[in-house]
């Protein structure tokens, strides 16, 4: 206990609640990342596609990203309205479950989920790859410094956002400061054979395909992912959390918007092409700054922002599966939030699914990231069209201009989302998208078969007449003893309490030990409520005659029920418990399914 309240912190009262709750700043630092670390990869990506079809066509970087940069203002009008509707949290599932219906609401978190979990692996494997480009020593322990990382982040969960705000609080601004700074400086520092300013907004000579625009607007869409992590978790904020959320969000587009589009225009401006060996933002460093203090110095904070990217997982994931729990999309089990107030089982899930990808994939998510930007972007679509559909519900409670607006608004972006979607689905199949095809229905059929097992439980036990009255049973226990002792004294004892008739299990493996012991139970004669029953088997393992016996008692008392009562010793250190109870815990393991037979433990401390 000692050493569990120093690493996850005394326990929390409901009333303290608030107090670890976070501020407009420390949310930032908690919901944030995954948004801001795209930054570090969102030009790259159109970059990457657009140089396939020659230098000529990298001009398009500035109308993509402008395209991005207004698809980013309509996303953060529209989940600051989500917010605004929704103060629980849940953004895209709640206003696709209240709008269009369960269907929808499912494919929205289903995505989310998925998306959440394969943000951990791969911002935590790509900030580790970035540590081994620097150290290719550490090669060989990619997996482990990735599945350490994990870990710790889902430590530093457990024990509460607010430890997670402080600690990653300093890497996440800093990485904003010296993008937006590299930005500035970029856009006034004379550059040799800089672009005149009107080829900014005049097309090169030459046609580029739709096909290749298409394809570079979906991968750069892959800089907007994490957008709709405060919409999601709303609850981590201090009251009133939804006005300090839609704060948080309105700096995230502005901080996002400037930086991506600062970014996309330097790098047009500075004729970066993509390489195999730095990537665009250091490219940008090194041509501006050179390759001194800053560009190491960026360099690192870009590695960090990459692998605390995750830590918005962390806080989304628990609140939105706690969300989906409660609709009974979910195990009730993540529904449970622990000592220090946090939905402890959805974190714990997250970090052993995301180590799972990771020691599966060797550190080597590279065929993951076409998965990235899927599951956001469905969710995104489900979120605008949503929005646009409640508004034309709504509308004559709105103002005309208003209402036209948001649904305009609400469309346009629903319109361009799914146009990633189905690009990416398209073009990056065979890469790894087909993975979405195939997990995305087997979780949402799964989700229903788990609404469908909660409803059939109701409906079992749910009672409406109330004339029923409880009744006594007849209880016929049955105590598995290997000898005379205080262990199994006290265990008959509580079974006498409980049951009208006692038997006494004894198995032998030979005949003249049974004889022997039959004799010592003749000697002490128990209560006579207690009956011994002594079988003989010719196996070494005592489970399967004693499961027999059980059956055979069940079977001949249909009409009352039977108990199978397990001593089990209670140690004083953690390691004696290795010392005994296995056969307890097998016999518990093979009755566990089994409706007429109950089990029950009785537990016996001991001194020593």
């Amino acid at each position: 206990m000692k050493l569990a309240r120093k690493v996850f912190g005394r326990p929390l009262k409901d009333r303290e609640e608030e107090a670890i709750r976070v501020g407009v700043i420390a949310g930032l630092a908690v919901m944030a990342p995954d948004a801001l670390s795209s930054v570090a990869y969102g030009t790259q990506e159109i970059l990457i596609e657009l140089d396939r079809a020659g230098l000529k066509a990298l001009w398009y970087v500035l109308p993509i990203s402008g395209v991005i940069a207004l698809l980013l203002t309509f996303l953060v009008i529209s989940y600051r309205q989500i917010i605004r509707a929704y103060p629980e949290g849940g953004g895209a599932y709640v206003i696709g479950r209240d709008t269009l219906g369960p269907t929808a609401s499912l494919l929205a978190g289903a995505a989310l989920l998925i998306d959440y979990t394969l943000t951990v692996a791969v911002s935590v494997t790509a900030g580790v790859a970035a540590v081994v480009a620097a150290f290719p020593s550490l090669a060989p322990w990619t997996v482990t410094l990735s599945v350490l990382i994990v870990a710790v982040l889902g430590l530093v969960n457990l024990r509460g956002l607010r430890e997670s705000a402080q600690l990653f609080a300093l890497p996440t601004y800093l990485f904003i400061v010296m993008v937006l700074v590299m930005a500035a400086v970029g856009l006034v520092e004379p550059v040799a054979h800089a672009p005149t300013w009107h080829s900014y907004v005049t097309p090169p000579l030459g046609t580029v395909s739709l096909f290749v625009i298409l394809r570079a607007f979906s991968s750069g869409s892959s800089a907007l992912t994490g957008v709709e992590a405060i919409s999601n978790g709303v609850p981590v904020f201090r009251n009133p959390s939804p006005g300090r959320a839609r704060t948080t969000l309105l700096l995230l587009g502005l901080f996002l918007g400037s930086m991506f589009l600062g970014t996309s225009i330097i790098a047009y401006r500075y004729h970066i092409v993509p390489a195999a060996n730095n990537t665009v933002l250091q490219q940008l460093a090194a041509d501006i700054f050179g390759r001194g203090v800053y560009f190491y110095g960026l360099s690192f904070v870009t590695m960090a922002i990459l692998a605390i990217a995750a830590n918005t997982s962390f806080a989304g994931f628990p609140l939105l599966s706690s969300i989906m729990a409660r609709d009974q999309w979910m195990p009730r089990m993540f529904l449970s939030r622990g000592d220090r107030l946090v939905y402890q089982n959805g974190i714990i899930i997250l970090g052993l699914t995301a180590i799972f990808l990771i020691v599966i994939f060797q550190g080597n998510t590279t065929n993951l990231i076409p998965l990235y930007a899927i599951g956001v972007y469905m969710s995104f679509t489900i979120a605008m069209l949503s929005l646009a559909v409640k508004t034309w519900r709504n509308r004559k409670q709105i103002s005309p201009v208003k209402s036209w607006l948001i649904i305009a608004m609400g469309s346009v972006g629903a319109t361009l989302t799914a146009i990633v979607v189905l690009v990416s689905l398209v073009t990056k199949f065979t890469e790894g998208a087909w993975i979405v095809a195939v997990v995305l229905p087997l979780l949402i059929v799964g989700m229903r078969r788990i609404r469908r097992h909660y409803r059939a439980v109701a409906d079992e036990l749910r009672v409406t007449d109330l004339s029923i009255k409880p009744v006594p049973m007849r209880v016929v226990a049955v105590v598995p003893i290997n000898s005379i002792n205080r262990l199994s004294i006290d265990t008959l004892s509580y079974a006498l309490s409980l049951a009208d008739e006692v038997i006494a299990l004894h198995v032998v493996r030979s005949i003249e030990p049974g004889q022997q012991f039959a004799e010592r139970w003749q000697k002490w004669d128990p209560d006579p409520r207690i009956k011994l029953a002594v079988v003989p088997t010719q196996y070494r393992s005592v489970v399967r005659p004693i499961v027999r016996y059980v059956d055979l008692v069940a079977h001949q008392n249909t009409s009352e029920r039977t108990l199978i009562i397990l001593p089990e010793l209670v140690v004083s250190h953690v390691w004696e418990h290795f010392l005994h109870n296995q056969l307890a815990l097998t016999l518990e393991t093979s009755f566990i399914f089994r409706k007429d037979i109950s089990v029950l433990i009785m537990p016996y401390r001991l001194k020593s």
